[in-house]
């Protein structure tokens, strides 16, 4: 199904980690602490917007005074699963 949600909830953990639960029952780690350095997701270091983050069940979204300052869609969630472009 092409409008199917991907994501069913979102926890941001200790340690720049957030844990993904997925709408296939999965729950997945994505462990964000090196990325934070580069300047895409560099507004993660502040914690009250990584602990802000939410889910529409498309995107995790991430808040700063109300206002959405980040984004990871799917499939950008899926390729930092899969590649570590940080090396």
């Amino acid at each position: 199904m092409q409008n199917s949600r991907i994501f069913r909830a979102v926890t941001p953990l200790e340690g720049g980690c957030l844990q993904v639960e997925m709408e296939s029952g999965s729950t997945v780690h994505l462990y964000m602490h090196r990325r934070l350095q580069s300047v895409r997701f560099g507004l993660l270091r502040n914690q009250d917007v990584f602990r802000s983050v939410t889910t529409d069940g498309y995107r995790l979204i991430f808040y700063r005074d109300g206002n959405e300052v980040l984004e990871i869609p799917a499939a950008t969630f899926m390729d930092l699963l899969a590649i570590d472009r940080t090396q």
